[in-house]
């Protein structure tokens, strides 16, 4: 019989045991939480988001790194805009009002300079920017600090200092974006979590009807996501480490320890319910829901995986990060909880709520007659809801991948508003651009009259591209200055050349390398960049020159094409993978391909909304306050992998409770029908309990968050409600009993139930 089978199962087993050993299953369940939970006192050591090899633009930037040593020229830099309503630059009163406000700055231990319009060179480059706004009406301070210090820890005191008096003034630059990313985003977790928490708990209340079993689930959460943030700090130092990983696993963590644990309570109380000693019930539910579990937790770890083919974007870290939470929200689940449901035994029923859910016995209820009415009109469900569908992912046809920066951040942002009104009031603020890192062999000269002839024409075609505003660097300071001026120029010794070209000079070029800036008029993220880069690095082919191409804009169309290339690669083996674990959990060839195109269905629908709302506005930015904006090229597939392995929560906890009734009955339409019925509730309560948990990161302040937040909320809400719900049972009634056929030599038979 199948349960006997279930009972003798390792997990069965496993049940049995946590039952019989319940304190020491829970004595080593939290020595693991605490242990993995005090890697948070190691604190994160995040790297860069992208950090390929194999990029062009990284490359470019390894040659920059290898020619400027870190500490060479100084410390990370911040930046100071200042206004005034009446004064300009020129006021007496602005001189002394900015200096007084910079004064604590300057004086701080981790501040290696201070650098004002007033106490150096005006036309100082920092990749074409003065210090003084073109009407004079604005002044930026530059901040460096002393490279012996670590900035973002050092910062958040620092800017404190700022004491702007009668100045208008925003703080930016590196440093600054840089920490308010990383803190933005941890408010965005613990933003996220306290609205979260109080919803989830009263849908758990509502689907379990009881307080205390409504408790487990969140309790089980919470060692998970401690335990997955301590497992990321950790990974954290030993290889490079996505920025927004703790956001997205913890997320995940949250969302798959509550849907586990919620499967779990939920048959523990069924089997209760159904006469069989606290014992018995835990074995069976661990057999069952707990193998259910198993098997989900490999469907979504197969997805997560997926992430570490695209090397270098930085979605390998996820991938390895959600790993882990889902292993350790698996792990809590079959082990933790089972020894707490072992010792509360009917007490998981207490505390008992009038207005919860009732559980409907076969045949009644709410998703008695929904099932009943699928099975009655399978096409005029399952048409409809499929148009529906395909019309959703429309907009997806339109899609513009492209890098986001700092418009990632929320409008009113201090450091984005920095740089807004940088780009509004210095006509030539480079906050576009991307620039060619050439590189000389030993022997060669930068200053060779035949190298001032090739790199001058060079950056002279490039000068007259479109949206290319100028174009600066040691062999083509100047527009009006020719190759010959600058051979000329250069035949003298350094000490006779303007200071300007000096300060070129020593900010764009070494012996072995020469950095040329290309600035443009047009967002980093848009297709005029985009094509931008491709010609630059199309000339630079051409000349037979040795350049790299960097930028936002150049590592923009890096990651596209990282992303593009490792696509295919990725959902073959997401797709081969899932439809093997599939199988072996109902052994039948077509449910799992069943699966999948239902799981295409809601994936690309949530990936057109992802479009409409986010790329195209439609309004939806005043209500979710951000800027329309290019989709970064990481989120579809950060979307595709979660939810991928995500959403066969419900096929798995579907179909186990279908086949079981299919091996028990033979029939397939009472078996679609009465495991739609058994697990309806549920899944709903699932579902909301994930839609809650992912809609609420759509308050984030990082837009990147907010977009993956709200596409796996809809992509949830859409798999839940119409594909598992109606879609799927309507499939299978189609389909009939080849559902469930299956070569012989593949463990199958002719459509019918096998013996167990």
């Amino acid at each position: 019989m199948p349960a006997s089978g279930a009972e003798s199962s390792l997990l069965g087993r496993l049940g049995g045991f946590s039952y019989d050993h319940s304190w020491l299953v829970i004595s080593v369940s939290l020595l693991l939480a605490l242990s993995l939970s005090s890697l948070i006192g190691m604190g994160s050591n995040f790297g860069e988001t992208f950090t390929g090899e194999d990029m062009e633009s990284m490359e470019a930037w390894e040659r920059v790194d290898e020619a400027f040593p870190v500490g060479q020229s100084g410390g990370r830099i911040f930046e100071v805009i200042f206004t005034h309503e009446e004064w300009n630059a020129s006021s007496p009163e602005f001189v002394v009002a900015v200096n007084d406000a910079m004064r604590e700055i300057a004086e701080h231990d981790s501040i290696d300079n201070v650098s004002t319009p007033w106490n150096v060179h005006e036309e100082m480059m920092s990749g074409g920017t003065g210090l003084i706004s073109d009407d004079g009406s604005h002044v930026k301070v530059i901040v460096r600090f002393d490279p012996a210090y670590d900035e973002k820890n050092e910062y958040a005191e620092v800017s404190e200092l700022l004491d702007c008096g009668e100045l208008e003034c925003w703080r930016t630059g590196d440093v600054a974006i840089d920490w308010t990313f990383d803190t933005r985003m941890l408010n965005d977790l613990w933003h996220a979590e306290q609205v979260a928490s109080p919803i989830i708990l009263a849908i758990l209340i509502i689907v379990f009807a009881s307080v205390v079993a409504a408790l487990l689930p969140l309790a089980i959460s919470l060692p998970t996501v401690l335990s997955g943030i301590g497992c990321i700090y950790w990974l954290s130092h030993q290889t490079d480490v996505n920025v927004y990983a703790m956001n997205i696993i913890s997320l995940i963590g949250i969302a798959v320890s509550i849907d586990y644990s919620l499967f779990i309570v939920n048959r523990f109380r069924e089997e209760l319910d159904n006469g069989l000693e606290v014992r018995a019930a835990l074995v069976k539910t661990s057999g069952t829901a707990g193998k259910a579990v198993f098997f989900s937790g490999l469907t979504v770890a197969v997805g997560l995986t997926g992430l570490l083919f695209y090397r270098g974007t930085g979605l390998p870290s996820l991938g390895i990060g959600g790993t882990f939470a889902v292993a350790l929200a698996v792990f809590f689940s079959t082990t933790f909880l089972m020894a707490i449901l072992a010792l509360l035994g009917e007490r998981v029923n207490s505390w008992k709520v009038p207005l919860g859910m009732k559980r409907q016995v076969d045949g009644e209820g709410l998703w008695a007659n929904i099932a009943e009415w699928v099975m009655r009109h399978p096409w005029a469900t399952l048409i409809p809801i499929v148009i529906l569908l395909i019309s959703a992912a429309a907009p997806f046809m339109n899609v513009n991948l492209g890098l986001g920066g700092v418009k990632l951040l929320a409008p009113q942002d201090e450091a984005r508003l920095g740089v807004e009104v940088q780009e509004d009031e210095w006509a030539e603020y480079a906050s576009n651009w991307i620039n060619v890192v050439f590189k000389f062999e030993e022997g060669e000269n930068r200053f060779d009259n035949s190298t001032i002839s090739e790199m001058h024409a060079f950056a002279a075609t490039v000068q007259q591209m479109p949206s290319v505003t100028r174009v600066v660097g040691i062999h083509h300071p100047d527009p009006s200055m020719s190759a010959s001026d600058l051979q000329q120029l250069y035949s003298l010794s350094e000490e006779y050349w303007p200071p300007e070209i000096q300060e070129i000079s020593n900010a764009t070029s070494t012996e072995e390398i020469a950095i040329l800036y290309i600035v443009y008029r047009a967002d980093p993220g848009s297709t005029e960049a985009k094509q931008l880069v491709r010609e630059v690095r199309a000339l630079v082919t051409a000349e037979g020159l040795d350049g790299k191409v960097a930028g936002v804009a150049a590592l923009g169309v890096d990651v596209i094409e990282e992303v593009v290339g490792q696509t295919p690669k990725a959902v073959a083996y997401i797709l081969i993978t899932t439809t093997i674990l599939i199988f072996l959990q109902v052994r039948s060839v077509l449910i799992p391909l069943k699966a999948i195109a239902m799981n295409i269905l809601s994936l690309t629908a949530s990936f057109g909304m992802l479009v409409f709302i986010f790329q195209e506005g439609h309004g939806f930015e005043n209500i979710l306050n951000f800027t329309p904006q290019p989709v970064d090229p990481t989120t579809p597939v950060i979307l595709f992998c979660i939810v991928f392995g995500m959403s066969m929560d419900y096929e798995v906890l579907m179909l186990s409770r279908i086949h079981e009734t299919w091996l028990e009955t033979g029939d397939n339409t009472l078996a679609v029908s009465l495991g739609l019925q058994r697990t309806g509730r549920l899944i709903t309560g699932a579902a909301a309990v994930m839609v809650v948990v992912f809609g609420s990161f759509v308050l984030a302040e990082v837009q990147i968050i907010k977009a993956i937040g709200l596409g796996l909320a809809l992509a949830i809400f859409i798999d839940a409600t119409l594909v598992r719900a109606l879609v799927v049972p309507a499939a299978m009634r189609l389909m009939g009993r080849a559902n469930w056929w299956s070569p012989r030599w593949l463990g199958g038979g002719p459509s019918q139930p096998r013996e167990e």
